[in-house]
């Protein structure tokens, strides 16, 4: 066979490489081995991961291969969230997104200077913002979901759990691949693969490029025009992979460019519908009263899918991403060194005012700058001793700015509210800073007592500066009637605030992170494992540090506090593997129970100024949530070219401890603004979900060979391939979801939905050329993601989920 190299992380990539007619390189770097493809392996870099995950490492986790990531045309972590119930992408805008791992994720309100619980990663590079993991899938061997704390082993901790993108790296073997595929909405995507040696034996290349494009599946009936929930977007991945006696090298240049209308994610179905719940109607003026009162113009929509939108702009972004990972030989050790750095620029221009009306005042959205600078070095012994280990130093730079135009006056504005100085194009900017320093020490190591029993303990100790502020700017109109000072005047009239700075502080913090993690190993196909874990999270960042006046809405009495307090995790997890004897059955079942302390969400105070109460809200703490639940990952291959998977999730999440909440909309008992939460479940995520499917080839021989002049302009090769055709079809249920408070007078839930997904096609069988025809959410599950019950300033709304609406088109790959 010809050689190659390829690729997958697990701790450290492995790579098997050999340049034609180039001698062996003996040894290993860090499971970096050497050696020639037709020694027998025939499994791809993500079956490779998919046996350790699913049989030997004992933790929960999952993995997607590549193979079927191309199969079934998954380009977006959402598609990936179907494969995997566990893990919520939660996608929004780029900068906005909530990952969430068991339902937890950035905490709140809480972005920018957020620490996530949930880790991401590619090609072993932790990527701290959210804006960092947009764009389309490319490049992927597989898709890996850890699940507990992580840290002990390398890259930056996390409390619940990490994802992992492990992508294709370069070649030895020339070849060109494109791929092209069709869709409803006007979908076409177009991408390119080249890889091939650079010097024989020893630097081979990949550039891969994109481009996405597609018309919005929401149509925009206002004066804006356009869709919406559109797709334009494109990418390009540079590497470089050097191979020499006892070392690698990987270098890796990614670019993401994208300018869509993909932030209406709030829809209209009502008129306000507060009704409170100590028995008393809310006797204040409706949303809908209030614009046929003040604007004298009708309401035009109640469908969520059907929105005029006076003003729609686009969310154009940039992101630069570079990393290199090298492995040298030490010995009989292996030294890993991994640089990575990005930078990112993410606008929003987009707004939610609906109704053909420019009333919103705080409806337009953020743009924010930034970047990140990681540098690692690890030092890890050979695979297969008795005693196994890694120590390694991690550090982590993270310098982010967000600058708000967050309130942005319409023409609609002033009549509105009430307020003539709140002129069109009058903003209250925000400027908010994040950064954040980490160093950290771990140590992993697994001793082998004998072959039934292993324990794997490790540590981790991190020391972390986090800096913040928040400065809030009026920009006023120029030339106008009403001066600047009369201007500023009418934004905190109406909840903005004006001129306001917190000023800029400082936050220390040093976290402990640690693991046991017990195996039994009873033969080849049961093992038994337990997991107990402590993790650390640091002090957030609150960016929206906001101010609180007094009666005039002149003098500031307090800002929110800039930091919340750090946030401790322990974990306790016990699960098995099991597998048939013939490997065509294999069980992973795992139960958890996690208590988190100082959960860090959006937190309410209740202020005493001048003998009225002020509601200040903002990023804080809980002081007890819990996680427990069951996941489950089952593959059965009954016969051959046959394979059923079952994945699903069990999660309950609730407050403990939570004795000052922030009260919902219609709570209403007395004048109080908060309310106890203690002891019930969080809100929006499903008790259950399950996903499976089935995936079902057939060998078809020499077919093309058979059609004879029908087929003479396929050419020789292609008609002399044997070919198969392949099918799939998968389903991603998700059990009723509340998305009211427990203690709103009126209750709302999502009910149960299922998204199913159907594809069948024809390839050969070396994979060269394939033609997919596919459906995509067949039965068009259009669910919803939060729900508002609305005040004199807003109606009752739903949350727009982006899973997409039907799709079907199909997909054609080539090799050259």
């Amino acid at each position: 066979m010809a050689p190659y190299a390829l690729g997958v992380a697990f701790g450290s990539p492995t790579y098997q490489a050999r340049a034609q007619d180039a001698p062996a390189i003996e040894g290993t770097v860090a499971d970096v081995v050497v050696s020639d493809d037709a020694m027998g392996n025939d499994q791809s870099p993500g079956e490779k991961l998919m046996d350790e995950v699913m049989t030997k490492r004992p933790r929960s986790g999952d993995v997607v291969t590549g193979a079927t990531i191309q199969e079934q045309q998954i380009k977006t972590l959402n598609e990936v969230s179907q494969l995997v119930p566990n893990y919520r992408p939660n996608t929004t805008t780029p900068r906005q997104s909530r990952m969430a791992i068991r339902g937890i994720g950035v905490g709140g309100s809480g972005g920018t200077g957020s620490a996530s619980s949930t880790g991401y990663y590619v090609d072993n590079v932790y990527w701290g913002f959210a804006g960092f993991t947009f764009g389309d899938l490319v490049d992927l061997d597989a898709f890996e979901i850890q699940l507990g704390p992580t840290g002990t082993d390398g890259g930056k901790n996390t409390n619940v759990g990490a994802i992992r993108f492990h992508t294709a790296p370069p070649s030895f073997t020339q070849s060109t691949t494109l791929e092209t595929s069709f869709a409803s909405y006007n979908t076409f995507t177009e991408k390119i693969v080249s890889t091939g040696p650079l010097i024989d034996g020893h630097l081979a290349y990949r550039v891969t490029l994109y481009g996405d494009h597609g018309a919005g599946w929401i149509q925009n009936y206002g004066s804006a025009g356009g869709t919406v929930m559109d797709t334009n977007r494109g990418g390009a991945r540079v590497q470089l992979l050097g191979v020499g006696e006892g070392v690698t090298d990987r270098l890796i240049f990614s670019f993401t460019g994208a300018n869509e209308h993909d932030d209406y994610l709030t829809g209209t179905i009502g008129d306000t519908s507060l009704k409170y719940n100590n028995g008393v109607l809310s006797t204040g003026q409706t949303f809908f009263q209030r614009v046929a009162a003040r604007l004298g113009r009708p309401v035009l929509t109640t469908d969520p899918y059907a929105p005029y939108l006076a003003r729609n702009g686009r969310n154009p972004l940039q992101i630069y991403q570079l990393s290199n990972e090298a492995n040298i030989q030490w010995g009989e050790n292996t030294f890993t060194s991994i640089t990575a750095g990005g930078y990112g620029s993410w606008q929003n221009l987009g707004f939610s005012d609906n109704q053909n009306l420019q009333y919103g005042f705080g409806t337009g959205d953020m743009d924010t700058y930034g970047g990140q600078f990681s540098q690692e070095f690890r030092l890890s012994s050979p695979k297969g001793q008795q005693f196994e280990w890694t120590v390694g130093l991690y550090s982590f730079y993270e310098n982010l700015w967000d600058k708000m135009h967050h309130g942005t006056a319409g023409t609609d504005t002033a009549a509105f509210y009430g307020q003539p100085a709140l002129l069109a194009g009058a903003v209250n900017k925000w400027w908010n800073h994040a950064k954040d320093f980490q160093i950290a020490a771990y140590a992993q190591g697994t001793w082998h007592f004998d072959e039934h029993l292993a324990v794997t303990a490790g540590v981790r100790d991190a020391y972390e500066i986090r800096y913040g502020s928040s400065t809030y700017i009026p920009q006023c109109v120029t030339g106008a009637i009403y001066t600047c000072a009369q201007q500023a005047a009418a934004m905190r009239a109406v909840g903005y605030y004006g001129y306001a700075d917190s000023g800029g502080f400082t936050n220390y913090h040093n976290g402990e992170v640690g693991i046991v993690n017990p195996q039994y190993k009873f033969n080849d196909n049961l093992m038994v494992y337990g997991l107990f874990g402590y993790g650390d999270k640091s002090p957030s960042v609150n960016t929206q540090a906001t101010p609180v006046f007094d009666s005039t809405r002149v003098n500031i009495v307090s800002f929110a506090p800039l930091f919340t307090k750090p946030e401790t995790s322990l974990d306790y997890e016990i699960g098995f593997k099991a597998t048939t004897p013939d490997m065509r059955l294999i069980s992973n079942v795992n139960f958890y129970w996690n208590d988190i302390y100082n959960y860090q969400t959006t937190a309410t105070k209740v202020l005493q100024v001048g003998g009225t109460q002020v509601l200040q809200s903002y990023l804080g703490n809980v002081p007890h949530v819990r996680l427990n639940g069951i996941e489950f990952v089952n593959r059965w291959e009954p016969i051959d070219h046959l394979a059923f998977h079952v994945t699903g999730a069990y999660t309950g999440f609730r407050y403990i401890t939570y004795p000052d909440a922030p009260a919902p909309a219609d709570y209403a008992v007395s004048s109080s603004s908060t309310a106890s939460r203690s002891n019930t479940r969080v809100e929006g995520i499903p008790w259950w979900s399950v996903a499976g499917g089935v995936t079902y080839d057939q060998p078809l021989g020499l077919t093309l060979n058979q059609l004879g002049d029908w087929a003479s302009y396929l050419g020789p090769e292609l008609r002399a391939a044997p070919l198969s055709w392949f099918s799939y079809g998968d389903f991603d249920w998700q059990n009723k979801t509340q998305l009211s408070s427990p203690l709103a007078y009126t209750q709302y839930w999502q009910p149960a939905f299922t998204i199913v997904n159907l594809g069948i096609g024809v390839r050969t069988d070396d994979k060269k050329y394939s033609l997919t025809f596919w459906a995509k959410n067949i039965f068009n599950a259009r669910p919803y993601t939060s729900w508002a019950v609305g005040s004199s300033t807003a109606p009752t709304t739903v949350g727009i989920a982006t899973y997409g609406p039907r799709v079907i088109g199909g997909t054609l790959f080539v090799t050259l």
